[in-house]
């Protein structure tokens, strides 16, 4: 128990780093994406108003590569390609044929990372990971707006009065994104707690 909660503990502290929490290969893919735009897809060369060459019985679920045994399908190449680009092109079909290469690279890179991190993660490790993916994504559902957050911080300014606090205490504005990390760690240990049975001996 004291584990589980150690655990969870640290999970919180990255509660509100990302915004997609599909297990390890969407975090991992997020991870390799952000940010970065240039040299990955290189369109350049792509005439973007000819219509598509398609291979015969080319459907959104026809496999159009494996890695490691892990099928990727076409509407999948279909919407990352449409992603990389901002919308310019949107089928996979439509690259010339070492661009569809460079694509299914980035494609794979997520999945080869994963099954790394299957082989050489612990139980241990891979519960955090799990941990913190889920916290992440249920932190995300929690709201907290200003006026929420300036209440709290107005609280705490009383208190500090109160109490001759003889700290500077800083602007709202600084802390104000802080005073909602907390916030949303408070609301979420409320709701695991609730209904937990906890038994201490």
């Amino acid at each position: 128990m004291r584990k589980t909660f150690m655990l969870l503990g640290l999970s919180l502290g990255f509660a509100i780093s990302t915004a997609h929490a599909d297990d390890l290969k969407n975090s991992l893919t997020n991870i390799l994406n952000t940010n970065e735009t240039s040299g990955m897809v290189d369109l350049g060369n792509i005439n973007l108003d000819a219509k598509p060459v398609k291979k015969k019985g080319r459907s959104d679920k026809t496999v159009i590569a494996t890695v490691n045994g892990q099928k990727i399908i076409k509407s999948e190449a279909d919407n990352y390609l449409k992603q990389r680009t901002q919308g310019k092109v949107t089928d996979f079909d439509a690259l010339p044929p070492e661009q569809r290469q460079r694509l299914i690279q980035e494609l794979a890179l997520p999945v080869i990372v994963l099954d790394a991190a299957k082989k050489e993660l612990s139980e241990e490790e891979k519960q955090a990971v799990y941990t913190r993916a889920w916290m992440q994504k249920e932190a995300l559902k929690i709201n907290i707006t200003d006026e929420q957050a300036l209440t709290l911080y107005d609280q705490l300014k009383q208190q500090a009065k109160d109490n001759n606090a003889t700290g500077n205490i800083p602007p709202f504005e600084n802390i104000k994104d802080k005073l909602k990390i907390q916030m949303i760690e408070k609301t979420l240990i409320g709701r695991l707690t609730k209904d937990a049975k906890i038994t201490v001996e």
